[in-house]
């Protein structure tokens, strides 16, 4: 089966890499950019949810990420 991750860091994390794209996209005209917020995605093979969710999870900094796994 096909899983898919998203990785992406908790709310209250400052998001060195979101400020940054946050600001270009507004230097360059998007004044109503508000908050980006940078993640990964993870495109994956594996035999069950179980093992998909320890894939993630093995990926994740959980003191600062939170995962979500869903089947593709």
């Amino acid at each position: 089966m096909m899983y898919r991750a998203k990785i992406m860091l908790h709310t209250g994390i400052l998001d060195n890499a979101g400020m940054a794209v946050t600001l270009a996209l507004k230097s360059i005209g998007f004044s109503e950019v508000e908050n980006v917020r940078i993640g990964r995605t993870l495109d994956y093979n594996a035999d069950s949810l179980e093992e998909a969710e320890n894939i993630a999870k093995s990926q994740t900094n959980e003191v600062m990420e939170y995962y979500e796994v869903k089947e593709t």
